[in-house]
C-alpha cells in the first residue's frame, strides 16, 4: 500500500497545511493579547466613566474583531484539513486527539461565539457591568481554546494517557486527565498566551506611536501606550520562566528534538575500557571517558576560552544486543572547583528516541 502512495502528494498535503498555520499563527496569538488589553481599557472606563477610555476601547475592539475572525476561518481549515490531508492519522489517534478539539469547540468556541455578540453589538444596549463581563468572557473563551489545541498539541509532542490496541490497530485513551494535565501542554499553554500577549502589546505600541509622531489623537496614543507598555513589560518577565521551562521539557522529554534545534548529532561507542562521546554540528565535541583517568576539553565563551576538566570515576554498562544502559559516574573540574559525583544514565536503543538523565549531588 505504501509504495503506492505518490509522495508529491504527502508534500502537498504538508505545505497546504502548513501555509494555513503560518496564518493562524500569525492573527491567533495576536487576539489573545490584543484581547486582554482592550478589556483592560474597557474595565477603566467602567471605573472612571471616562468616555476617551470607551472610545480607546472601542478602537482596539475592531482590530480585535478582524484577527478574530481571520483566525475563526484559518482554524477550521485546519480541523478540515485533519481529516482531509491526515485522515489516516486521524482515525489512529482520533479517540486522544480529537477529545480536546471537541472540547474546544463545545465548550471554549461556543464561550467567545457568544458572548462576542455582546461585546461588539451591545454597548447601549446591555448595562455597562454585563457588557464587561461579556468582554472578559469572550477573552477567556478564546484563551480556553487555545488551552485545548494546545493539549492537542502537546499530545503529540509527548503522549501519555493511551495505549495501543491491537484488535482495533489503534491508539486509545485510558487517562484523560493525563492528557490534559501533561507538564508539557500545562507549559506550553502559559508559554504561548504570554508570547500572544506580548504581541498584543508590541502591536498597540506600534499604531499608538504611529498617531504620535503623526501628532494626531495624541490623548488616545498615550492612554493606548501606557497599558499596553506595561502589560507587555509584564508579559516579558514572566516568559522568560515559561521559555525556561520549555526548554527543560523538551530536554527532558524530547532529546532528539532537542538534538535537532542544537543542530547536532551524538555517536555514543562503548569499548572493554572507555566510552567515546562524539558530538557533531554547529561544534565539534569528543569526550572520551576512562576510569581513573582525566580528559581535558575547551570551550569557547563570551568570556574567552574555558577548559573543563571530567575525571571519570565508574563506568557500568548492560548492553544486551545493542541495547541497554550505561551509565558514568565522573567530576567535573572548572577553574579549581569540583562538582562531585555527576551520574550520567543512557538508555540505548535501536530506536532513535532515546533518553538521557542526569544528575548531580
Amino acid at each position: 500500500m505504501i509504495e503506492n502512495i505518490d509522495t508529491s502528494l504527502i508534500d502537498w498535503s504538508r505545505a497546504q497545511f502548513a501555509l494555513t498555520a503560518m496564518y493562524h499563527w500569525l492573527f491567533v496569538p495576536l487576539t489573545l493579547g490584543l484581547g486582554v488589553i482592550q478589556a483592560i481599557m474597557e474595565t477603566i472606563y467602567y471605573r472612571t466613566g471616562n468616555e476617551a477610555w470607551k472610545k480607546t476601547a472601542q478602537f482596539w475592539m475592531k482590530l480585535f474583531g478582524i484577527n478574530f475572525a481571520i483566525g475563526v476561518a484559518t482554524g477550521l481549515i485546519l480541523e478540515f484539513e485533519f481529516g482531509t490531508n491526515w485522515s489516516n492519522y486521524s482515525w489512529f489517534v482520533g479517540d486522544i486527539f480529537g477529545a480536546p478539539l471537541a472540547i474546544e469547540g463545545i465548550l471554549a468556541f461556543f464561550m467567545e461565539a457568544t458572548f462576542i455578540a455582546v461585546m461588539f453589538f451591545g454597548w447601549d444596549k446591555v448595562s455597562k457591568r454585563f457588557h464587561l463581563a461579556s468582554t472578559w468572557l469572550t477573552i477567556i473563551g478564546a484563551t480556553l481554546s487555545a488551552l485545548w489545541i494546545l493539549i492537542a498539541n502537546a499530545w503529540m509532542q509527548y503522549p501519555v494517557g493511551m495505549h495501543f490496541n491491537p484488535d482495533t490497530v489503534r491508539n486509545e485513551m485510558f487517562d484523560f486527565w493525563a492528557v490534559a494535565l501533561s507538564p508539557v501542554a500545562i507549559n506550553k499553554f502559559f508559554h504561548t498566551v504570554l508570547s500572544g500577549w506580548i504581541e498584543g502589546a508590541l502591536f498597540v505600541l506600534g499604531i499608538s506611536c504611529w498617531y504620535l509622531l503623526k501628532k494626531r489623537n495624541t490623548e488616545f496614543a498615550l492612554s493606548s501606550i501606557k497599558v499596553s507598555a506595561i502589560f507587555g513589560l509584564v508579559a516579558s518577565i514572566l516568559i522568560i520562566w515559561t521559555g525556561d521551562g520549555s526548554a527543560y521539557q523538551v530536554a527532558q522529554k524530547q532529546p532528539m528534538k532537542l538534538a535537532a534545534m542544537e543542530g547536532t548529532t551524538t555517536t555514543l561507542r562503548v569499548y572493554e575500557d572507555h566510552v567515546s562521546l562524539l558530538r557533531e554540528g554547529t561544534f565539534l565535541q569528543e569526550q572520551e571517558y576512562r576510569i581513573g583517568k582525566s580528559s581535558k576539553s575547551t570551550y569557547q565563551t563570551l568570556m574567552g576560552p574555558l577548559e573543563v576538566t571530567v575525571v571519570t570515576r565508574s563506568i557500568e554498562d548492560s548492553l544486551t544486543g545493542g541495547e541497554g544502559k550505561v551509565v558514568l559516574t565522573y567530576d567535573v573540574e572548572l577553574k579549581g572547583l569540583f562538582n562531585h559525583l555527576n551520574e550520567v544514565v543512557i538508555e540505548v536503543r535501536e530506536d532513535p528516541e532515546y533518553s538521557w538523565k542526569s544528575e548531580n549531588n
